[in-house]
């Protein structure tokens, strides 16, 4: 069935803050390649090539890297907004594109990391007469996140929008994967500031439209935090994780390795970890403990490199030891420190913005 889909990447991610003054939330790697770039891949092996994606925040950044898209096989439209019109009225200011005859929507954003029966939920849709459909999720604490309460047919029949307060154990929450009918854009309010889970949403149940919630119990990770950040890469390197593109390759049970990385003979490389493609790791340099370093970086002689994540042209001097930190593109970690005084538990980030 075609269908066109619209990617939500016009968003400051101030929740990833400061991962995002480097890179816009689109960017950031989940096991070296973009998550915007993973979510692409999905869309086309689900046979959606014909995408737009808004951008605001860094826009030009993420133009630059997926381009018209014909790299990665589909087709991009890009729209730039002078100011974010949140959710719901990005869509509508891009109907002329996505409005087809008869041809469902899909939306999403571009931090999503979920593992979802796409067919599945088009099939659910289409039986059910929906004019929207929402992927939701079973969460423990639903406070961040929009809660649903269903019927027997999955008839979404209340939607709180981030309660502040919840006690009534696990809630169905929206993971951010929408279809939509064409007549449900028209309700969008043109040139305004308008959010599908604040305001569109809600309006429709209240009104008894048929909008509808499709639950899974796969994998899902908004990315909304440094801490699913986190859990999002470590889940990638034990394959708990949708990844629909990976140039790595699974050289030993957990290493995963750029066939272009150079890595001396007396390295250390201890599951699970992952290698990005041009990466040097010099004599005695040990990577261990989830470890998962960029393309194009530098860890020097006898430097360690445990539990961390290393973006791109990242330099680790000799006799550093680096412990469960994040590093930004660009930056030099440098410093004869031991075991006993790592660099421990930090965020480094080039002054480059």
């Amino acid at each position: 069935m075609k269908m066109r889909g619209m990617i939500m990447a016009a968003g400051e991610g101030t929740r990833l803050r400061p991962l995002t003054y480097a890179r816009p939330k689109a960017l950031v790697p989940i096991l070296t390649v973009p998550i915007m770039e993973n979510i692409i891949r999905w869309l086309k092996k689900e046979g959606i090539f014909e995408l737009a994606v808004n951008l605001y925040y860094k826009g030009d950044e993420i133009e630059s890297y997926f381009g018209d898209g014909s790299r990665f096989g589909v087709s991009i439209t890009y729209l730039r907004e002078d100011k974010p019109h949140g959710t719901a009225g990005a869509v509508r200011m891009m109907a002329d594109f996505l409005k087809e005859p008869n041809e469902t929507i899909l939306v999403i954003g571009c931090d999503e990391l979920i593992d979802l029966d796409l067919q599945e939920m088009i099939r659910f849709h289409k039986e059910r007469n929906a004019l929207v459909t929402i992927s939701l999720s079973q969460v423990k604490d639903p406070r961040e996140f929009g809660v649903t309460q269903l019927d027997d047919n999955g008839r979404i029949i209340r939607f709180i929008e981030k309660p502040k307060e919840w006690s009534e154990g696990q809630a169905l929450v929206n993971s951010g994967v929408y279809l939509l009918e064409p007549e449900a854009i028209d309700r969008i309010p043109y040139n305004s500031t308008y959010d599908f889970g604040k305001q569109l949403f809600p309006e429709l149940v209240a009104e008894g439209a048929p909008i509808y919630g499709f639950s899974s119990d796969g994998y899902w990770n908004d990315i909304g935090h440094i801490g699913n950040y986190w859990d999002a890469n470590k889940s990638a390197l034990e394959k708990r994780a949708p990844i629909h593109y990976c140039p790595l390759e699974e050289i030993h049970q957990g290493i995963f390795i750029h066939p272009k990385a150079k890595i001396a003979e007396s390295a250390q490389i201890e599951p699970p970890c992952a290698i990005g493609a041009n990466t040097v790791v010099e004599d005695n340099a040990c990577i261990r403990n989830g470890s998962i370093i960029g393309d194009n970086c530098i860890i020097g002689n006898s430097a360690t490199v445990e539990g961390s994540i290393l973006w791109s042209n990242v330099t680790v001097t000799p006799l550093t030891f680096l412990c469960d930190c994040i590093v930004t593109d660009g930056c030099i970690v440098h410093a004869p420190i031991t075991e006993t005084a790592p660099v421990q538990k930090a965020i480094i980030v080039s002054q480059r913005r």
